[in-house]
């Protein structure tokens, strides 16, 4: 087993990262107006910081299930995708909250849109690396 591969790091960095996003979720819209205004030239730039974001806290739920191997690689892809719906709902409950902030769907198709990457992503290193070894 290597260091990256112990079963406590994974989780812990779940949390931390689910803590960043209750984090930035939390801050008003006023403490963006300069991020909106630099990103203004870029289409979609919510959009891509929420598939990110999701993508980031995806690769760390799909580690922990891979090391701790609880069920089938179909429910590991399922469940990655699961924790990222669920989370992206309640961090879009939590931010509407927020003064100046809203709730948008389209921030939960992102959250998701990250997540699938993940899946789709490890999918197809996993098949890289059967066909490569045999």
């Amino acid at each position: 087993m290597t260091k990256l591969d112990r079963t406590w790091l994974w989780p812990l960095l779940a949390i931390v990262w689910m803590a960043l996003i209750y984090w930035l979720s939390d801050k008003p819209a006023s403490d963006y107006e300069a991020a909106s205004e630099a990103t203004s030239w870029l289409p979609l730039a919510s959009t891509i910081a929420h598939v990110g974001l999701y993508f980031t806290l995806s690769v760390f739920v799909l580690r922990t299930l891979v090391l701790l191997r609880p069920v089938s690689i179909g429910l590991i892809a399922y469940s990655t995708v699961f924790v990222a719906l669920v989370y992206g709902i309640l961090d879009e409950i939590h931010q509407s909250n927020v003064k100046g902030r809203r709730s948008e769907a389209v921030d939960v198709v992102a959250d998701v849109f990250g997540a699938v990457l993940v899946v789709v992503l490890w999918f197809l290193f996993k098949r890289y690396r059967s066909k490569s070894s045999g």
